[in-house]
């Protein structure tokens, strides 16, 4: 079998109709597709168990409870059967011809992970891969996001991360987990001048969040310090050279939960708690961060979106500020 599709899935029923039509549309046909049913609650995992006896390339996996993005993909990833695997979301898509282009790809000169384009929507705004002669450096100096989902791998390349990795609970962070396994075996990695990812940016996890609480701060934290404590863990063992860049790599994954949680703060007295909060965590710079760059960056985002007077007042691109020099 040439392709396994993973697909994990966590409540949505009635949000998978555009990845199913788009796998049973796909004009190259061998390929499996594995849905990995993650405790939902909702009637997903029935209408998965369905949808599989209607067609011989799917098969669904359950879990009896949630284990997060990254069991969902540890237990796709063990059950794969394809030469190549590639990984897609549940409210997502891919196009027609996505398995034949990553194909042809493949077949021509056989790299360990291929590096392909997405369209956002609705937007319709295109993404191509950047140019990278180190991808592991690149996305840990937030050059390019983490997502695993814009690439194919060979199975081997999933085979070596099953070997060292292991399933933990985590639903952020999660790509940055799986890429620095992903870019640190890959060392043969081509890109594909093509659109073939539909991305949904309204739906699930791609919508931004509007509210902040502590509670949901603590949260985010939970989940990017389990991804920082194994990215760490492994880099140590497997990549010792990409040490101090992993170190920073986690902790600009820090400032970016504070810097989502400041910005939609409902007063001061939260910020403040936030910022503590690292402090007590021992997280030192991330908490002068926050003091002194986020709080004026706050100011400027508020007076921009409750007062009409600054609607026009520019701010700086946090993402160029984020990074820890």
């Amino acid at each position: 079998m040439y392709f396994s599709v993973l697909i994990p899935v966590y409540n949505q029923m009635g949000k998978m109709d555009n990845c199913i039509k788009s796998l049973k549309e796909q004009t190259f046909t061998d390929f499996e597709a594995i849905f990995v049913d993650d405790g939902s609650t909702d009637d997903s995992g029935a209408f998965l168990d369905e949808l599989c006896t209607s067609d011989k390339r799917f098969s669904v996996y359950h879990h009896e409870k949630n284990m997060s993005l990254v069991g969902a993909r540890f237990t796709g990833m063990k059950h794969a059967c394809g030469d190549h695997i590639v990984f897609l979301d549940s409210d997502d898509a891919l196009t027609n011809d996505a398995l034949e282009a990553i194909k042809n790809a493949f077949d021509d000169g056989e790299p360990d992970m291929i590096r392909f384009g997405l369209v956002m929507q609705p937007q319709n705004f295109e993404i191509m891969p950047i140019e990278s002669d180190d991808c592991l450096r690149d996305f840990m100096e937030l050059k390019f996001p983490p997502a695993i989902w814009k690439n194919a791998y060979s199975a081997d390349i999933i085979r070596k991360t099953i070997e060292v990795g292991e399933p933990f609970y985590c639903n952020m962070g999660e790509d940055s987990f799986f890429s620095s396994m992903f870019f640190t075996f890959a060392k043969n990695i081509k890109i594909l001048p093509k659109v073939i990812y539909l991305y949904d940016a309204t739906a699930g996890m791609s919508q931004t969040s509007v509210t902040s609480t502590m509670t949901k701060l603590v949260k985010d934290y939970t989940n990017i310090h389990a991804s920082g404590e194994h990215i760490l863990s492994f880099i140590k063992k497997y990549n010792s050279d990409y040490t101090a860049l992993a170190e920073r790599a986690v902790n600009n994954m820090l400032r970016y939960i504070l810097l989502q949680n400041m910005l939609y703060a409902k007063d001061c007295l939260d910020v403040v708690e936030y910022l503590e909060f690292f402090k007590a965590k021992g997280h030192t710079s991330v908490y002068e961060f926050g003091c002194k760059v986020l709080i004026p960056y706050k100011v400027m985002f508020d007076l921009k979106r409750n007062d009409e007077r600054f609607a026009n007042l520019e701010l700086p691109d946090m993402f160029k500020e984020l990074p820890e020099k």
